[in-house]
């Protein structure tokens, strides 16, 4: 049996944190997405890893928008190769009104399988009042900035 695979990055470095909240609302995707880019440039995370970052926060925010409660709170860790991306609705649940739309006609619900295929581990948890997406992605060590100015001096 294969051992289970770690949720959280390993402890390797000094870590970056950072949080948002935003009401789970359409235009808030788009807050999202912003405020990912600038954050993960600031950090030094490499554009390969920074595309796949956002592709992870905007499936994560829309599924938000889509099914999910009043509120989004998203939260990045970075650590020395990792970047954990985690979306948590809450609030009073939304009125989101679901359709019932034969899968090969679905133009919705491949976003957690596109997730998926792209990072290390994800995890969907039940919280009290909602729930917790959060996803693991493996950073080029190009990204770090470290690597960085270890490769301009080269």
């Amino acid at each position: 049996m294969d051992a289970p695979r770690r949720m959280t990055p390993p402890v390797t470095g000094p870590a970056q944190t950072a949080v948002v909240a935003l009401p789970a609302e359409p235009a808030s995707v788009s807050v999202a997405r912003h405020w990912t880019t600038d954050l993960l440039t600031r950090w030094g995370v490499s554009a390969d890893d920074l595309d796949t970052a956002l592709l992870v926060i905007s499936e994560l925010a829309a599924n938000t928008v889509r099914y999910g409660h009043a509120e989004m709170t998203i939260r990045l860790l970075q650590q020395t190769g990792w970047l954990y991306l985690c979306v948590t609705d809450s609030g009073d649940p939304s009125a989101a009104h679901r359709l019932v739309i034969p899968q090969e006609l679905a133009e919705h619900g491949r976003g957690l399988a596109i997730v998926e295929a792209l990072v290390e581990t994800i995890e969907v948890t039940r919280e009290p009042e909602g729930w917790r997406v959060g996803a693991v992605l493996r950073l080029a060590v190009a990204g770090t900035p470290a690597a960085q100015s270890a490769a301009d001096v080269a």
